[in-house]
């Protein structure tokens, strides 16, 4: 990566200080997706140290609902006890547990609802941690690292063991972060061995200007400085149905990518709600998955509903 960001400390792996500001947030995020079944998930953990509090959860879906109480499953806590944490392992009370096996890069994630579903979990990842730049949106008032991995393992829900193999995104964040003030983000990475694709976009009607990300071609990441991210909707829901992404990264190289959706899954907030997308892309001829995450202000999704 550039010398323009800053890179991975292996004390980021663990919780971080914080200031006196009640609204300190930590949170670590892990997914894994299961293609063939049009499946995806996110194992989810947030720490407000000040407030005393842990909220998140587990949750999986495909293609056959996109509402929290029809999806496969879905728990997600708001006010739990903190975590117990030490210098290898993130013990939540969301039922998640998370073992740095290599600081950086390698992690066992577990998971365990006491009823319905197990998850036993090993994240490689596929570069080494990529921040965001400092005060880019849109997480201005926060630190930010995103990485995809090749995750495998399994999943056993209801009794029916899921077999994981496949490459995804994890990332962490840490300082302020209110439930107020959200705008609209377009999130979407993709992955396999060769190349890894992250994106953050500002959407403004159907074609969203690129701000950030970076892109991996079978080297090290090299950061994004511009590109669109344009998108086909639903016109009855508003969801995302398509996309095409393209970008330029601080060499000059352009890269184009165009996705369609598998599944997705709306994920409600306290202001804001996330329509989670399983994707399959083409890329060059070649098929890789990834995901969009595509945030709204629930009122401003409201209207555009509407209209």
């Amino acid at each position: 990566m550039t010398t323009s960001i800053s890179t991975f400390s292996p004390a980021d792996d663990n919780l971080h200080p914080v200031s006196t500001n009640f609204y300190e947030t930590e949170t670590f995020w892990f997914s894994f997706f299961v293609p063939e079944r049009n499946v995806g998930a996110w194992i989810y953990t947030s720490v407000r140290q000040n407030a005393g509090t842990t909220a998140g959860g587990m949750w999986i879906w495909d293609d056959t609902a996109t509402q929290p109480w029809d999806i496969p499953f879905y728990e997600n806590f708001s006010s739990l006890k903190l975590p117990t944490a030490d210098n290898a392992t993130l013990l939540s009370p969301t039922g998640a547990t998370i073992t740095v096996r290599e600081p950086g890069m390698v992690y066992d994630i577990r998971y365990s609802d006491r009823d319905r579903v197990t998850a036993e979990l090993t994240f490689h990842g596929l570069e080494r941690p990529v921040p965001l730049r400092r005060g880019a949106p849109p997480y201005p008032a926060a630190s930010h690292y995103d990485q995809t991995g090749h995750v495998t393992g399994f999943v056993v829900l209801d009794g029916e063991r899921i077999d994981v193999d496949c490459f995804a995104m994890r990332d962490r964040s840490w300082g302020t972060r209110t439930e107020r003030g959200y705008r609209r983000v377009g999130y979407t990475w993709l992955a396999d061995a060769d190349l890894s694709l992250l994106t953050y976009a500002a959407p403004a009607d159907d074609s969203d200007n690129i701000h950030s990300g970076y892109i991996r071609r079978q080297g090290d990441p090299i950061a994004i400085t511009s590109g669109y991210r344009s998108v086909d909707r639903d016109p009855e829901h508003g969801w995302i149905s398509a996309l095409e992404l393209t970008v330029v990264d601080e060499h000059g190289a352009q890269f184009t990518a165009t996705g369609r959706v598998q599944s997705r899954f709306v994920l409600p907030g306290a202001t804001s709600v996330c329509v989670n997308s399983a994707l399959e892309f083409d890329v060059d001829g070649r098929t890789v998955h990834g995901e969009d995450q595509d945030v709204w202000p629930i009122a401003e999704f409201r209207r555009a509903r509407r209209q």
